[in-house]
């Protein structure tokens, strides 16, 4: 595998609440490539492999002579040049590097870890369509390349081709669904779009898969305030700040997150005494209504029972109820809760629920 590049969102701000993506290169060298030109010599094949140990650890100067060595005995082995293109990539010589790269795919054209490394060069250079071309290629050897398909989606983002980089990402997280950067980036998009549920489902994702990268909390709390989920976000800050705690932007954002946080729940419990005091079936009813606003489902839950109880053919409280069951697929509570709101509910009252209840009575499903 080559180089993976790694997008972050740039800082979240108060102003604009929006993301937008930098990208950082993080080389990575594995095991070489499949594909070499015949004959190679027994002594090549042992020092290319001593040159790749000695890359995965970053000694490149035992690497080069490893590789150089290997080379007096099989000097057109494409693998090699590879590898040698790796040491000078890794050094910051990404001029030498791509002569490597290109004499490499002289020996052998279908070399795909000289494609990918060859596009990323490219793409760090802003030559976005060559990019593009070398991960096709590399991708055209290998389907299975996942670094190049991924880095051919930020390719397309680069070359505003959004529908094309998603196709990418999804292409990825298909086959491996594991992979933190395909759901960052899926995230981001959907960020642009206004998509925020989406975001945050991608997003959300990227942090539990790769919990140690802190631009992904930032990211995360980026989303979440959006949907003014603010203790969350509050939350993914603060681990933003635990990961890198001289971030400026987690830190700023915290401060703003655990603001927003104080005041929703000080509005939040005003509205919860004052329902609460008043204690009939309207306001238990608006009290769970804002209890499910903050994802507070057991609360809600018991308000609505609650609600219930004290007026038994209250329908908005049953039809409550029933939202909360058949989400948890709990059928049978679920039904309950779904032919009492039909018994106490009315046509001119709830015509879009009325419509869901009895599907879901004549489905079973919801």
């Amino acid at each position: 595998m080559g180089p993976l590049i790694v997008p972050h969102f740039l800082p979240y701000t108060r102003a604009a609440m929006r993301l937008t993506r930098v990208l950082c290169a993080l080389p990575l060298v594995t095991a070489v490539a499949c594909l070499s030109t015949p004959p190679v010599h027994d002594r090549a094949l042992l020092n290319n492999e001593l040159c790749v140990q000695q890359l995965n650890i970053n000694d490149l100067e035992r690497a080069e002579v490893y590789c150089d060595l290997g080379l007096e005995f099989s000097p057109t082995y494409a693998d090699l040049w590879v590898n040698k293109g790796l040491i000078k990539l890794k050094a910051g010589d990404t001029g030498k590097a791509k002569e490597f790269f290109i004499k490499a795919l002289r020996y052998n054209n279908e070399q795909a870890q000289a494609y990918q490394n060859l596009g990323y060069i490219y793409l760090q250079e802003g030559a976005y369509g060559k990019a593009h071309d070398n991960f096709q290629r590399a991708l055209k050897v290998n389907p299975d390349y996942l670094e190049a398909r991924y880095n051919l989606g930020l390719a397309y983002l680069k070359m505003e081709k959004n529908e094309q980089a998603k196709k990418e990402f999804r292409t990825i997280i298909a086959v491996d669904p594991n992979i933190a950067d395909a759901h960052h980036s899926l995230g981001v998009l959907a960020y642009s779009e206004g998509k925020f549920e989406e975001a945050a489902e991608h997003i959300g994702r990227a942090v539990q898969l790769s919990p140690d990268v802190a631009s992904f909390w930032h990211d995360y709390g980026a989303t979440l305030m959006e949907l003014a989920r603010f203790a969350e976000a509050k939350d993914a800050f603060a681990t933003c700040v635990t990961l890198d705690q001289k971030n400026p932007q987690c830190l700023n954002n915290l401060a703003i997150a655990q603001r927003k946080a104080a005041l929703t729940d000080s509005a939040f419990k005003e509205i919860k005494d004052t329902n609460t005091a008043e204690n009939t079936p309207a306001s238990l009813y608006v009290l769970a209504k804002q209890q499910a606003e903050q994802g507070l489902v057991d609360q809600e839950e018991r308000t609505y029972k609650k609600c219930v109880r004290l007026d038994g053919k209250y329908a908005p409280c049953h039809y409550g109820l029933f939202k909360i069951y058949a989400d948890a697929k709990k059928k049978d509570a679920a039904t309950i809760a779904c032919k009492n709101f039909l018994k106490y509910g009315t046509a001119d009252e709830f015509p879009s629920e009325i419509e869901t209840c009895e599907k879901y009575l004549s489905d079973g499903t919801f």
